[in-house]
């Protein structure tokens, strides 16, 4: 028993040596009060941090092969009317996004404070089938204009507007300059849109699915349309290259958001300028697929995805002519406002996670604040106790000196 009561690491004192051993002190009282609340300060901010909920990150491969993601893109032009701008979207294999049209709503907007002038209007083609002119053995005329099913005999040309508009009325049908399906009348159909572009502009929105590869969603000027099965742009006429395409991005999302998610390209203006601002702006975007663990009891998870940018314009100028050509040639750059994006093959994953592994990691930090609180004041109180009683035995030493 003697041997081991020697490794006893808290010896005791007897009760009257231990009451006459302390000395109290107002400095120690000090000390305690103190020590005390920066105790009570810091468990009320460990128990709190406990409590909390922190975001981590992990990077892997992506594994996901396939599959559809679903964009949400959100665009205004303040200078540009709704009957001159046009939305696609193409991927990497050339398919365009077939159901766009029922999934895109245009608005007229206020040039100045972006608001709507007008309620929604579906984007689509607005479409008569062009009919195609043929002669009698039915091989298809070269150069000649469709009448949209307005001919009064088969094979009918309707080279111009005009021509168009008198088939329109001998059938008895009504004739609108801003059907955009009506390519005969783009040239009439731009100048009347430019007319009024400086006080109205036009808000592209649209929601779809695409596939999860390379591609790219486009704004446009002019008229698109299909002949043939090939999807066109129509550029033709000065008015295009005289708008002023400077615009708004309010959203452009890939997938759900998650909380805390920031876009970097939400509520972006570009150039908002009175004077023209004609070329291409090119944003290349680099997605990133995301999954997305809430901290909860049933342990919900979102997949979606963020995404960087970078941002490039080209602008549409006249350049001086080779000698023998027109004066004055345009550079060959199409306007509009492209996105183009590519996915990452690096998934992030996103989980919420509390600071503590478990409950006795919890208690194991309230312990070491305890007794690191009460330790450290110890020795600041012995420190100051001794210098006293070294001043105090000097001042004696010299008065008795």
């Amino acid at each position: 028993m003697q041997s081991l009561r020697r490794i006893d690491i808290f010896p005791k004192f007897d009760a009257k040596f231990e009451q006459d051993a302390r000395e109290k002190t107002v400095f120690g009282a000090a000390f305690s009060i103190l020590a005390i609340i920066l105790i009570v300060v810091l468990v009320i901010g460990e128990f709190r941090y406990f409590l909390s909920i922190e975001e981590r990150h992990e990077l892997f491969v992506d594994r996901v092969i396939g599959g559809d993601m679903e964009i949400e893109v959100n665009v205004s032009f303040p200078q540009v009317p709704c009957d001159l701008m046009t939305l696609d979207a193409v991927n990497a294999f050339g398919e365009y996004q077939g159901n766009l049209d029922r999934n895109a709503v245009k608005h007229r907007i206020n040039s100045n404070d972006l608001q709507h002038i007008s309620k929604a209007r579906p984007m689509d083609n607005d479409g008569k089938v062009a009919s195609i002119p043929t002669h009698e053995d039915g091989a298809p005329k070269s150069d000649c204009g469709s009448c949209y099913g307005a001919e009064s005999h088969p094979g009918e040309c309707c080279h111009t507007c005009a021509d168009v508009e008198a088939a329109y009325n001998r059938r008895g049908w009504h004739f609108n300059l801003n059907d955009v399906s009506l390519t005969q009348c783009a040239k009439e159909r731009l100048q009347h849109a430019a007319s009024i572009s400086s006080h109205e502009g036009c808000n592209l929105w649209a929601k779809f699915p695409v596939a999860r590869v390379q591609g790219n969603i486009h704004f446009i000027p002019g008229r698109a349309f299909t002949i043939l099965g090939q999807h066109m742009h129509d550029l033709t006429g000065g008015e295009v290259g005289k708008l002023n395409l400077s615009h708004y991005i309010h959203t452009l999302q890939f997938g759900t958001t998650y909380p805390g998610q920031a876009n970097p390209l939400d509520d972006k203006a570009t150039i908002l300028a009175d004077e023209p601002v004609n070329g291409r702006f090119n944003y290349y975007v680099k997605v990133v697929p995301t999954t997305f663990e809430k901290h909860s009891l049933f342990g919900a998870t979102l997949e979606t995805n963020q995404y960087s940018v970078t941002e490039h314009f080209s602008p549409r100028r006249t350049t001086p002519a080779a000698q023998g050509q027109p004066q004055n040639q345009e550079q060959q750059v199409i306007p509009g406002v492209f996105l183009i994006y590519d996915l990452s093959p690096i998934r992030v994953k996103i989980f919420e996670a509390r600071p503590y592994s478990s409950l006795v990691h919890f208690m194991l930090q309230l312990c070491a604040i305890i007794g690191g609180v009460f330790t450290v004041m110890g020795i600041i109180d012995a420190i100051f106790y001794h210098s006293i009683i070294r001043v105090r035995r000097k001042m004696q030493m010299g008065k008795q000196s």
